[in-house]
């Protein structure tokens, strides 16, 4: 049986163990790890990240700040704020724009989540792959 404790941002993962003869219930034989999401800053895939750059072909999405307020195994959910590149008149020209967000990671497969909902800098749904990374 795993129990994530959770504390001031850090993660603490406990495993406990029941000794032998005295445990009378089966142990079940799931995997309950939680999903984790892609880090393309990084190269890693992490639990709870801090950040996360959505779009990773050219960096003009960022979710930052972000404080999750659930990590469960279908969807994590969380509050940051959003660092976007406004492409107008054209991408290198253009500039950073911030807003407040809230992040949904969904359809874990394979214990990664492969989905990002955000709101954009409009209050419109957007979706974002966040799948494992591929080396």
């Amino acid at each position: 049986m795993k129990l994530i404790v959770r504390s001031l941002g850090w993660t603490a993962t406990v495993l406990t163990v029941a000794s032998v003869g005295l445990a009378s219930a089966p142990f079940a034989a799931a995997d309950d790890a939680s999903p984790l999401v892609n880090d393309c800053t990084t190269g890693r895939s992490n639990v709870e990240p801090a950040r996360i750059l959505l779009a990773c072909g050219d960096g003009n999405l960022t979710v930052r700040d972000i404080n999750w307020s659930s990590w469960g195994p279908d969807t994590a959910e969380g509050d940051g704020t959003e660092y976007r590149v406004v492409c107008q008149p054209s991408c290198a020209s253009g500039h950073e724009a911030t807003a407040s967000t809230h992040i949904t990671l969904r359809n874990p497969r394979d214990g990664y989540f492969t989905e990002a909902v955000i709101t954009d800098l409009n209050g419109q749904p957007e979706t974002w792959p966040v799948g494992p990374l591929r080396h």
